[in-house]
This record gives C-alpha cells, structure tokens and sequence, in this order.
C-alpha cells in the first residue's frame, strides 16, 4: 500500500468512551482529524508545511455513516485518503476498520487551505499537484457531503454559553470538534443512553474565537434524525449546520 493511503491503529480507552461503554461521537471525530493530520504531514502538505506560506487547514463538511461503533477497549484502524480537489475543497476520505478488517463506518469531508492573515480560502490545486493522476479514485460513501439548508422552526434553544479556553486548537479558534460536543451535550440523557448515533452532517460556515457567546437550535426533521444550528449571540451569526441521525 504506497503512501497515498494511510492506516492509523487507536485503541478505545475509558476517557474515550460514552456512558453506552461504546467510542464517543467526538472520540470518532477526533480520530478521523487526527488521521487526517498525520497522514497529510506524511504527503508533505500538512501543518508544518502549510505554514511556511502563512496558511492552514480547515475543515469544511464532513458526512459521517456508521453502522455500529466500536467498543471500549476495541482495537480499531482509520484508514483515509486524499480523493482529489473540486474547486476551492481537496477532497478525504476515511473507513473506521476493526482489527479483523470489519467495517464500522465511512466519512468523507471537505477541506479548505485558508490564508491565516485575511482568513480568505486559496486553491489547493497548486499544493496538490504531484497527487494528481496517483490519487485513489475511490469513495468510502456513496455520496458527498452536501451543503445543509437553514435549520426551520426551531423546537429547542440552549440556554448562551461562552466559548472557553478548552474549546480552542492551536489556530486560536474553536476546534471542529466542539461543535459536535457543544451539539451532542443538548440531547436528553434518556435519549442518548435509548439510542444509537447512526450518521452526521456537518457544515462549518464561520469560525470561533475567545470572546463569543453561542446558542445551539434543534429541530425534529425526520423520525430521530435532527436538524441543529450553532450561533453566535453576539451577532446572531450562524457558525454551523448540523443534521444528526439516530437509530434504536
């Protein structure tokens, strides 16, 4: 396997785990970013590169489907890919395997290299030029992630909360991450231990920083399948779009 597809071994550790004895939502988010990390530093266009010319990553949609989610102590492999650019996004994919090759579930996801001055998003055809032609022209599901409408009436709104120092990355802005947790954290506790997470949707429309005050809406769209949005209060601008599906 040439170095265009990148396998990483995790194990499900207790602080990894859900009060279910199964992987977090935001443990398996935090795999497929860490994989994606590691394996670009690997094709030589991950941080420490980009930020050379003054630019990072951000992660702009991502669709997540599971059929299952592995189990505390579980011994599993992220497998990712890069899938090639369409316009301002390159393209990754990603199947969560367990050790005996079964498959738990699939991603795929959209990126962009942003200037870290104006914050303004730069092709990445440049940057992605020796892949091209070598790229794996395969994808883990059978569609992209799509651009989310406007969540409609909503039926739930959280109560404002800070951003917090903890929800921070090393771009001094809110990690991708925590927007799941901040989302994941409004459900009902009855709910959560009733159900299993199935499949999520995410768009990431703006960035977070110290200072901002947020509130999370939800509402009902589809038997258990919920959709969510993330504002800022300060502004009343909209950060994120989030569609969440369950399953008994």
């Amino acid at each position: 396997m040439n170095n265009l597809v990148y396998e990483k071994p995790y194990r499900v550790n207790t602080y990894e785990a859900d009060a279910s004895g199964r992987l977090s939502i935001t443990s398996l988010f935090n795999y497929l970013q860490d994989a994606a990390a590691r394996h670009a530093t690997v094709l030589n266009f991950g941080k420490e590169h980009l930020e050379q010319d003054n630019m990072f990553w951000v992660l702009s949609r991502i669709l997540v489907i599971m059929d299952n989610m592995p189990g505390w102590e579980e011994e599993l492999i992220i497998r990712t890919w890069p899938r090639g650019v369409d316009k301002l996004f390159a393209l990754r994919d990603f199947e969560v395997l367990g050790n005996n090759g079964r498959k738990y579930g699939g991603a795929t996801s959209c990126w962009l290299m942003v200037n870290r001055e104006n914050r303004w998003p730069v092709r990445p055809d440049k940057l992605l030029e020796e892949l091209k032609g070598n790229m794996l022209n395969k994808s883990s599901l059978e569609r992209s992630p799509s651009k989310l409408t406007a969540t409609g009436n909503s039926s739930y709104t959280s109560q404002v909360f800070p951003v917090r120092y903890s929800d921070l990355d090393i771009n001094m802005h809110v990690n991708n991450v925590q927007y799941i947790k901040w989302v994941i954290d409004t459900y009902p506790l009855d709910f959560i231990l009733g159900n299993k997470f199935e499949s999520a949707e995410v768009n990431y429309l703006s960035e977070s920083v110290p200072g901002d005050e947020i509130t999370v809406r939800a509402s009902e769209t589809g038997e258990k399948i919920f959709d969510h949005s993330i504002i800022r209060k300060n502004d009343n601008k909209e950060l994120c779009r989030l569609k969440i599906s369950w399953k008994t």
